[in-house]
Parts: structure tokens; C-alpha cells; sequence
């Protein structure tokens, strides 16, 4: 009996004696760094526009007011059928009727209403020489409502490779001057967030901005551009 307790005495003598030899982890010292925002932009000229075009037709009657549409909206198809513009790029993105009240001179009811109808279509135009003719031409078919004009490029890959390029040169020139003030030195890239992809707005317009008559309406390009943002974080040197 008083080998055995002599025994579990020795047992606990040991762990005790193994604990109190564990040695406690070591923190490694945390690094300094810096973080910085950099900006990047490309751009191109353009190679295609989206434009947005359609029929608004109002009536006292919703059938007629349909039916006007239609026949005014088959009008403004045709003619764009005669640019050559593949089905593919040619989408129709709305078509809707709503109700107008009408109001007599002292802002009362009078019970009659207007039927709104419109017809909406986007058509993405590969040849830019084409837009001023086309849209002179669509409107004289009876289009009296375009929605919005867009440049841009059909494949924007390299443009946006070259503004992410120029947004990591701006951060690291930004790290770099900051660092000069601070009497140190940008190291490794400890970590990079990228901000996405913008273009800037389109051009908008209306028929009353853009004409009509038959001759070709000026419009001008300019240029497509894409932006990109990174947030870039250096470790700093002595």
C-alpha cells in the first residue's frame, strides 16, 4: 500500500515537474505597413453605341392608342431594318400603357382620361459613321422618344488590364512618397483589394435635342474610358 501512494506521489511529482518545464509561445513582433488607395483609367475610342428609341403614343381610346403604336412602331423597325443590324442586336426593353387623368383649367377631374403607350427597343449599332443618319431617319418614322445614347467597346479586356495597371502604379507611387516623409522604405505587398470597373453616364437625350427631318443628327464619340480602384497594403522598412 505504501508503494503504491509512494508510487502515484512520484507520478504527480513528474507531471507537475513537466508542466512547470513548457515553455510559453512567443509572439513574433506585428510588422508595420501602410495602406494606400491608387486609382487607374484606360480608355479607347469607341466601336459601338447603344442607343435606345421607341413610340409614345397618347389617346382617349387604349385601342387606339395600341394600335397607333404599332403602326407607328413597325414604321421605325423597318426603317432600322434597313441598316443591317443583326436580330441579336436589336432587343425590345419595354412596352407599357398607363393612365392619365385630365384636369380642367381649375385643376378639377373631368372624368375623361389619355391612354399612354409605349414601345421601347435598344439597338446596338456597330457602325459609328451610321448613328446621326439613323436617328434622323427613325424619327421621322415616327420614333419621339430615345432614352439614352451609349459609347463604348465591344471588348473592354485590355482596357481594363491597363487601367488596373495604372491604378497599382498610382498606389505604389503614393506608398513610395509617403514613406519618403517618413523616413522609411515600402517592402513587400502584403495585400491588394480590387474596386471593380466604372465607365462614366452616357449621353441622354430626347427628340427635341436631336432633331429629325431627314438629315443626319450630329453626334459626337468621344471617348470610351474605364476606371478601376485598388487598396494596397506594403510592409514598411527601416
Amino acid at each position: 500500500m505504501k508503494q503504491r501512494i509512494f508510487f502515484l506521489g512520484l507520478v504527480f511529482s513528474l507531471l507537475i515537474s513537466g508542466c512547470s518545464t513548457v515553455k510559453e509561445p512567443v509572439s513574433k513582433p506585428v510588422k508595420p505597413t501602410i495602406s494606400v488607395s491608387g486609382t487607374g483609367t484606360a480608355s479607347a475610342a469607341p466601336d459601338v453605341i447603344n442607343i435606345q428609341l421607341g413610340v409614345d403614343i397618347a389617346d382617349p381610346d387604349p385601342v387606339e392608342a395600341v394600335n397607333k403604336n404599332t403602326i407607328k412602331m413597325k414604321a421605325v423597325m423597318a426603317v432600322l431594318e434597313t441598316f443591317n443590324i443583326p436580330a441579336s442586336d436589336t432587343q425590345t426593353t419595354s412596352y407599357s400603357m398607363w393612365v392619365e387623368d385630365i384636369y380642367d383649367q381649375d385643376g378639377q377631374l373631368t372624368g375623361e382620361k389619355r391612354y399612354h403607350v409605349t414601345n421601347q427597343v435598344n439597338i446596338r449599332l456597330r457602325d459609328l459613321t451610321q448613328i446621326g443618319t439613323l436617328i434622323g431617319k427613325a424619327t421621322d418614322a415616327g420614333a419621339n422618344s430615345i432614352v439614352g445614347i451609349t459609347f463604348g467597346v465591344d471588348d473592354t479586356t485590355e482596357l481594363e488590364q491597363t487601367a488596373l495597371d495604372n491604378a497599382v502604379g498610382n498606389a505604389q507611387e503614393k506608398a513610395q512618397r509617403i514613406a519618403e516623409e517618413m523616413g522609411v522604405r515600402i517592402g513587400e505587398i502584403v495585400s491588394v483589394n480590387e474596386g471593380g470597373y466604372y465607365s462614366p453616364t452616357p449621353y441622354y437625350g430626347d427628340k427635341g435635342g436631336l432633331g429629325g427631318g431627314g438629315g443626319a443628327v450630329p453626334i459626337s464619340q468621344g471617348q470610351f474610358s474605364i476606371t478601376t480602384s485598388v487598396q494596397v497594403v506594403y510592409e514598411l522598412l527601416p
